[in-house]
């Protein structure tokens, strides 16, 4: 069947050290699967012409059976179905849902609005259908006014509001 015909949302993007690899995971190809050890990954989340959700990582284990990836040095973009970005972020740690297309990030976690607001936090939270990114760990944010710390933050992707939540406080500069 080729590939442009199956039906799975999103398509899995391994690179390797001798090209692209482009596979298309079916739901029903993947029970009993064993997972999957891949270096240097690409995932693409599409949906339609447009693409998503673009998350890269040095490493990650693929698991076929429940549809997930566990990614290690990660960096990801997220865009509007227009192709507008939303928002970047690297971190050290992810889970991928590869069907909802939903991603939780560990580990120094830093990142950017695409209207340049920056921030910092030990993990974030991506739901993918709700078009949120948020967290409820202590965050600091950064934007043309000065910087912020906060007791977490909630990014309306589809409204590009930027909400810090309980405690705010404004740093100064010495």
């Amino acid at each position: 069947m080729p590939l442009a015909s199956r039906s799975p949302r999103a398509l899995l993007l391994l690179a390797a050290s001798i090209g692209a690899v482009a596979i298309s995971v079916g739901a029903s190809e993947t029970s009993g699967s064993p997972p999957l050890r891949i270096e240097g990954m690409t995932f693409v989340g599409s949906r339609g012409e447009h693409r998503e959700v673009v998350l890269r990582s040095r490493s990650a284990i693929f698991r076929p059976g429940d549809r997930t990836a566990e990614l290690e040095q990660v960096s990801a973009e997220v865009s509007q179905a227009d192709g507008e970005r939303s928002f970047t972020m690297t971190c050290k740690r992810a889970e991928f849902d590869v069907d909802s297309q939903d991603f939780m990030a560990e580990g120094e976690v830093e990142g950017a609005t695409n209207d340049g607001r920056r921030y910092f936090a030990p993990w974030v939270r991506y739901d993918h259908e709700a078009g949120l990114l948020y967290t409820d760990a202590p965050v600091r944010m950064v934007d043309a006014t000065g910087s912020f710390r906060g007791d977490g933050f909630r990014y309306h992707v589809k409204e590009r509001r930027f909400q810090l939540l309980g405690n705010v406080r404004v740093e100064q500069a010495p």
